[in-house]
């Protein structure tokens, strides 16, 4: 189906980003998004980005599955950056008071290392 919900894992500059393509939205399966981030998280990564750059749309339910991505991942500041949001998404994160949870970056060259 073109708009399930796939991602891919990459490593850029020793960050983990998560690539996700296609839409965010009810409906679809977010357990293997939740499974990769725990793995991340317990092979000892401390940041994580989300590329959405290549979703399409994003509901309640995507919204949802970004702040369940940032539970499991841990809540520390930085530890999760979203890369390339809509500016759909980030207005829809701003109205429920959300937003400033996450480090939005808008091109890879912002991605902090793993060291910072």
């Amino acid at each position: 189906m073109a708009d399930s919900l796939s991602l891919a894992v990459e490593t850029f500059e020793g960050v983990p980003v998560l690539r996700l393509t296609g839409k965010l939205v009810y409906g679809q399966t977010f357990q293997p998004l939740y499974d990769i981030v725990a793995r991340l998280r317990g092979e000892g990564h401390h940041r994580v980005v989300i590329d959405l750059s290549a979703v399409q749309s994003t509901d309640s339910s995507g919204m949802s599955a970004l702040l369940e991505v940032r539970r499991i991942f841990g809540e520390q500041p930085g530890a999760l950056a979203l890369l390339g949001p809509s500016d759909r998404l980030r207005a829809a994160l701003a109205m429920i008071r959300v937003l400033s949870l996450f480090e939005v970056i808008t091109d890879e060259g912002q991605i902090p290392g793993p060291s910072r």
